[in-house]
């Protein structure tokens, strides 16, 4: 088949032919007619319409479907050059003898840029030839004109000239619908924009976005004040305005969109702040090395390194909060000062001739801290303690995430160490009077007194030194270091005497499980239900809730896991418990149902407790136990925590013959595989807890071999990545459970599934807006539950179900209850989702909680200092009536703790089975 000349040129090429040999033209095998198409006087860009096509055989072959023969068409511009070659097949519901005719209803999808084109319908012999370039009277070329189905115009306003990198600007602007379509009321049309570089590449394509709040028919216009925020790196760049349609198409796709505006775009106030500090550094190494050349560095001269020392860390601590959050308040820029003037007072004091040299190992040492926290505070969404750093270790492992996270204006946070060295150096060099600096140790230290006083005075009085929502909230009144010297402290003397637990105390923890004990109990018809069956639990990285039954495309993008769900006695969206731990968190509550500590992984804080996890009672009743994850043993400690939780058996990266890796790891196709092959060796019944590695954060690299989406507008982005991930996964589950078919097991496992925790994407309008919330903090919250999916063979899904409150804590005890053990008798906080749960609370991440009929979104240590909703309207309600959950809540909380501080799981079992 040709592809470029137009099928007059054919007809015209096969003509000449025949003329010019008569006697060796052979009779046309196709002639087409089209002998009905009415078509409308305009049609819409893009749009996928039927319409009704009368065609007719005039040659002496016959068409039919099985023959390879279906209707379709070209589209060709006005100048005839081809635009749609292979146009969409409609099959032939009948064949098409010689002579004969037939009336179809064929489909058509116009082009997707506005214009007029010209049509031509043609019969297609798939693989053999168009009957157009053989037809001796091919079908007629019908102009056809096709508007934009989604176009608009800028009718006033102009983007803001000047934004501040990171930063944001507003600007109010008239928009007129110059589409087909009215733009709906709800929240589905937005106004963005795209960045773009000076030569026109893009820089950041998924803009703000702008809601249109009201209905807007063709050619009328709407107000919207649209919020411009600019690129993170300085510059000089082009803002394009666009619209889309969610889930449809930019409007760019279907249409032309207003001229490109350039904006200047300047380095954010906190990097101004450091490029200037930085700047005033190397202004004063040059005037010491001037001072120090012409006899000697006395007076204030001798004291510019203390007083870089307490610049540096100040302005650096300054500089962490305001790209963090606010910034430091009031309070905190007078203790910040303090401590800095503290230290310059004891430096001055006692430093000696090395004095220059301490000073600048303590401003390195701070900025590598301050540096540590920024990467931290870019990830988690907080500072870093010593807690966390006891995962230190595994930063090697994940080096994509941690690249991910770093940005080039860090470079100023240590340019000035190389500026300070130049200072210490040439004050260890020329002669320096130490009088003064004497002398000032005197005055910093006063200074020092008064700053604190006076922090301590305007502090708000609200803040206290426990941790809080986040602790940059704290830093931000007391600075930065200040926190870190605290948490130090508090270490080194938990270190030095671990809290004792007196009887009363330890009678309060077994008094809550006794209390508690209905809702964990084995209650319910579905108790025992698979009594002796294997269990096979998938644990499956960054798996949210949202993608059950997500299209995208027109396709699922987890169609084995809408059916595994539709098949299941328990579906659930569970709130993500994890905290700093992230997927070893997700281990210990579902595996040991206790909540994680809010600081640092109980990976590391609590390898060495003696828990009393799923495995182990599982194993104590006779069941083979094996966990694996394709990935280092050491990881997240899992060496340690398998074998604690009870797991007879762990398999690690050195277990699995390695093939294609998708992000950090075997990809789940390969591993699920081979683990198939593992539960097939082993003695039935037997306990499984596979845990997924595809993909984490930062959704890149995601292999183009194995993407099956199209995810449109979202390709090459971390969130498109995530999309092919999860449709990987389930293309993974589905081949999963063939094997286990073919081994027999299909119909004696119980299959249990759910997500780690959040994706953890930044929470922005447009992907609010892909996931199905509001885009506001409730909605925040809401979007990172993970589903939880517990399917039994035999057992359908529940008639009524009911949307039950559930988090990983209540897998443990849930799980155990349908395999006929009671865990009445275990020490954990999470319930029988399939027995007598109640309403909840169940807390999820920063010990926020929602309920059966409210949301609570902790801000502080106190009632007041959250935001009650109700959870059917998602409207905010007095706060009181979160009370009784918030109490409970914080009881949950209480009550982990002290069960994993104090290792008691063991010792509460021998209370509870009395």
């Amino acid at each position: 088949m040709t592809s470029e000349s137009t099928p007059l040129l054919v007809a015209l090429v096969l003509a000449v032919a025949a003329a010019t040999n008569p006697g060796e033209a052979a009779a046309p095998q196709h002639d087409l007619e089209i002998i009905a198409f009415a078509p409308r006087p305009g049609y819409e860009t893009g749009a996928l319409v039927q319409i009704e096509v009368e065609i007719g055989n005039r040659g002496p072959a016959r068409w039919s479907a099985e023959g390879g023969f279906a209707l379709s068409y070209h589209w060709f511009d006005e100048g005839g050059g081809v635009v749609v070659r292979d146009g969409r097949r409609t099959p032939l519901v009948e064949p098409v003898g010689p002579g004969e005719n037939l009336v179809l209803s064929a489909e058509l999808l116009t082009p997707e840029r506005p214009g007029t084109y010209l049509l031509q319908w043609d019969v297609v012999h798939e693989g053999v030839l168009w009957v157009t370039e053989v037809d001796p009277t091919p079908p007629q070329l019908v102009p056809i004109t096709v508007a934009p189905s989604h176009a608009f115009t800028l009718v006033d306003g102009r983007a803001p000239r000047f934004l501040t990198a990171g930063g944001a600007g507003s600007t109010r602007l008239r928009v007129r619908n110059d589409g087909l379509r009215t733009w709906p009321a709800n929240h589905t049309v937005s106004l963005a924009y795209h960045w773009l570089s000076g030569r026109g590449e893009p820089v950041e394509w998924e803009g703000r976005r702008t809601a249109v709040e009201v209905a807007v028919p063709p050619g009328e216009t709407v107000t919207l004040d649209a919020v411009v925020a600019a690129p993170h790196a300085a510059g000089r760049f082009r803002l394009q305005w666009d619209m889309v349609e969610d889930g449809v198409c930019w409007f760019s796709e279907r249409s032309d969109v207003p001229a490109e505006s350039t904006v200047l775009v300047a380095p954010p106030p906190p990097t101004v702040l450091g490029w200037g500090w930085t700047g005033l550094v190397a202004v004063a190494a040059v005037a010491v090395i001037r001072r120090g050349r012409r006899g000697g560095v006395e007076g204030g001269f001798a004291a510019v390194d203390l007083g870089w020392l307490v610049g540096a860390v100040t302005v650096k601590q300054a500089w962490l909060l305001s790209v963090a959050g606010p910034g430091l308040s009031m309070s905190g820029w007078f203790l910040t000062l303090a401590s800095g003037l503290v230290i310059a007072a004891l430096l001055a004091a006692f430093g000696g001739r090395f004095r220059p040299w301490f000073s600048w190992l303590l401003a390195a040492a701070a900025t590598a801290t301050i540096f540590v926290d920024a990467l931290h505070e870019r990830f988690f969404g907080d500072l870093v303690s010593v807690a966390a750093l006891q995962s230190a270790s595994q930063v090697s492992r994940v080096e994509a995430s941690v690249r991910s996270l770093l940005q080039p204006g860090d470079l100023w946070l240590w340019a000035d160490l190389v500026a300070g060295m130049v200072v210490v150096a040439s004050l260890t060099r020329f002669r320096v009077d130490q009088r003064l600096s004497r002398r000032a140790s005197v005055w910093a230290a006063s200074a020092a007194a008064v700053l604190t006083a006076a922090g301590f005075t305007v502090m708000d009085r609200s803040v206290s030194m426990r941790q809080i929502f986040h602790t940059t909230h704290l830093a931000r009144q007391v600075g930065v270091l200040n926190l870190h010297a605290v948490d130090v402290g508090s270490s080194l003397l938990r270190a030095a005497r671990r809290p004792h637990l007196d009887d009363a105390a330890f009678g309060e923890v077994v008094e809550y499980f006794e209390k508690n004990r209905g809702r964990r109990s084995g209650a319910g018809p579905l108790f025992g239900a698979a009594r002796s069956r294997n269990l096979l639990m998938i644990q499956v990285e960054s798996l949210q809730a949202f993608v059950i039954g997500m299209r995208v495309g027109g396709v699922e993008v987890t169609p084995n896991l809408n059916a595994l769900a539709w098949e299941s006695v328990f579906v659930g969206e569970a709130a993500d418990q994890t905290e700093e731990g992230r997927s070893s968190d997700a281990e210990l509550a579902s595996q040991v149902s206790l909540l994680p500590p809010d600081r640092g992984a109980a990976a590391f804080l609590f390898a060495g407790n003696g828990f009393t996890g799923l495995a182990s009672i599982l194993a104590e009743r006779g069941y083979a136990t094996v966990s694996a994850v394709p990935f280092d043993g050491a990881f997240w400690n899992r060496r340690a925590t398998h074998r604690a939780y009870g797991y007879e058996h762990s398999l690690f990266a050195e277990d699995f013959t390695p093939g294609v890796n998708v992000g950090w790891g075997l990809n789940d196709r390969d591993f699920l595989i081979q683990a198939a092959d593992r539960l097939s060796e082993l003695p039935e019944p037997w306990c499984a807890y596979l845990l997924t590695l595809s993909l984490h954060h930062p959704f890149q690299g995601f292999p183009d071999e194995l993407k099956r989406l199209d995810v449109g507008r979202w390709e090459g982005t971390p969130f498109g990545n995530f999309l092919h991930t999860m449709h990987h996964f389930d293309g993974a589950l589905a081949l999963l459970e063939d094997e286990l078919s073919a081994a027999g097991l299909a119909e004696r496992t119980v299959i249990a599934l759910w997500g780690d925790h959040d994706a953890g994407f930044e929470w922005r309008p447009e992907i609010a807006a892909a996931m199905g919330y509001a885009g506001d903090s409730t909605g925040w919250y809401l979007s990172q539950r993970v589903p939880f999916i517990v399917r039994v063979p035999g057992l359908g899904a529940p008639s009524e179900p009911g949307p039950i409150p559930a988090g990983h804590t209540d897998v443990a005890p849930t799980l155990l209850a349908l395999l006929g053990v009671d865990p009445a008798a275990f020490a954990f906080v999470g319930r029988n989702l399939l027995g007598a749960p109640g309403p909840g609370p169940v807390v999820g991440e920063y010990r926020c909680w929602h309920d059966a009929t409210h949301v609570y979104l902790r801000r502080g240590p106190r009632l007041g200092d959250g935001l009650c909703v109700e959870f059917e309207t998602l409207e905010e309600v007095e706060v009181e009536r979160c009370r009784s959950g918030f109490e409970e809540a914080r009881r949950q909380v209480e009550i982990s703790r002290r069960v994993l501080e104090h290792d008691l799981q063991q010792r509460l079992l021998d209370e509870l089975v009395r």
